[in-house]
């Protein structure tokens, strides 16, 4: 059935590793229409010196197509034409690259295997795929696991703040065809980390903010207009998506970061990192 939310068009980025390969067959596996596109982009660093530079480019366009060889056929079971994939090969850094890129084909998602070769967060993530999240403004889809069919189960997390009607319009493509969504907020006593309070009055704060949350999810649910079972739990956020999603088998988490400019160019959100960092699900980080 032909998803009623098809995307426009995707960059997928590829540095022609087994991860990246993975995130191509990810983006195969979304919902695309007749008339969506898909950019496979190569970025070959432009410090090379130049005869090795023009070695480069030449076997960078070579493999590039090897790699959209490898996925044709799943192109053709998914009623895809070869004119709807431009596969390019360009020179710079690879983030500024990737996001320019994005934008110029006004991109609905940026598609990215998880590799890295340096430090913690880097090796879970990948050192240009974090820098392509925290600095740019498009959606990104990190892919951890293979794609052998649209996500069956899925988990969209909302902190219930005026940009959560957002986050669930923007996960709306990735999630229409999951048999399992779950729609969920951990909720805390917003003074909490300030104030110190104890006995009954603490326990009295807690259940007021938990009834509060869950009213306020269940009106947030049905005004999107997804099939999703909403659910409140009390704790830390970051600990609860990611223990959730393993106890779910969620193959996907949704999360949005509050875009903003200066700060949010430096640091993520410190739950969307978390998230990124210690779950073994494809995690969508979307601006919200």
């Amino acid at each position: 059935m032909p998803s009623r939310n098809p995307l426009s068009s995707v960059v997928v980025p590829t540095d022609f590793s087994d991860g990246a390969l993975q995130a191509l067959t990810r983006a195969l596996r979304l919902p695309l229409g007749p008339k969506s596109k898909v950019t496979l982009l190569h970025v070959v660093p432009d410090d090379i010196p130049g005869v090795l530079r023009k070695e480069a480019l030449v076997e960078a366009e070579r493999t590039l197509d090897k790699a959209l060889a490898r996925v044709h056929q799943l192109a053709l079971d998914r009623g895809l034409s070869p004119r709807q994939f431009v596969a390019d090969v360009v020179e710079g850094e690879s983030s500024a690259q990737i996001l320019k890129r994005a934008h110029t084909v006004e991109a609905d998602v940026i598609c990215m295997g998880r590799h890295g070769r340096t430090s913690l967060v880097e090796l879970r993530i990948g050192s240009t795929a974090l820098k392509v999240v925290r600095h740019g403004d498009v959606p990104v889809l990190i892919v951890r696991n293979p794609a052998p069919r649209a996500y069956q189960s899925a988990i969209v997390a909302v902190d219930l703040t005026l940009t959560s009607a957002k986050v669930l319009k923007a996960a709306r493509p990735f999630v229409e065809e999951t048999s399992r969504l779950e729609v969920l907020h951990a909720s805390s006593v917003p003074f909490e980390d300030y104030v110190v309070v104890s006995g009954d009055r603490a326990e009295e704060y807690r259940e007021e903010a938990l009834k509060g949350a869950i009213k306020d999810l269940d009106t947030l649910v049905a005004r999107s207009g997804l099939k999703a079972e909403g659910r409140v739990l009390g704790g830390d956020a970051r600990l609860l998506i990611v223990e959730e999603a393993k106890a779910t088998k969620a193959e996907l988490i949704v999360v949005g970061t509050h875009g903003r400019k200066g700060v949010r160019k430096l640091i993520l959100g410190s739950v969307a990192e978390w998230i990124m960092t210690h779950t073994t699900s494809d995690v969508l980080v979307t601006r919200s």
